[in-house]
């Protein structure tokens, strides 16, 4: 398992565990893991890069599919913690115009309570 999940004030909060690199060697399993909580209607979910220094188009689409996987079911995930190389790349290709993106995880939750 390379994702740990926790719960904070009923948002699910999804981290990697010991890794840097979000590339396609680990998407199968990251997919896997968390498409599994995604699909419960309600779900709302930090996925929290902190400590991710490289991201490739494969770790890309994954969150871009996640985040479908978790609109087609009624859920939500949201976005934190990315480092300046991984922000580099989000803003490049204008990912915070599909997706929610917060510099902290304590941020990340407040935006669920608004």
């Amino acid at each position: 398992m390379i994702i740990k999940i926790s719960q904070k004030d009923g948002v699910k909060i999804a981290q990697f565990a010991h890794l840097s690199r979000f590339t396609l060697a680990v998407i199968e399993e990251v997919k896997s893991e968390l498409k599994a909580e995604l699909v419960s209607p309600g779900v709302k979910m930090v996925f929290n890069l902190e400590g991710i220094e490289f991201i490739d188009s494969s770790g890309i689409g994954c969150i871009i599919a996640l985040v479908k996987v978790a609109k087609s079911n009624g859920s939500m995930l949201k976005l934190c913690g990315l480092s300046k190389e991984v922000r580099a790349v989000f803003d490049l290709l204008h990912l915070q115009m599909i997706l929610e993106i917060y510099d902290d995880e304590k941020s990340c939750i407040e935006s669920y309570k608004e």
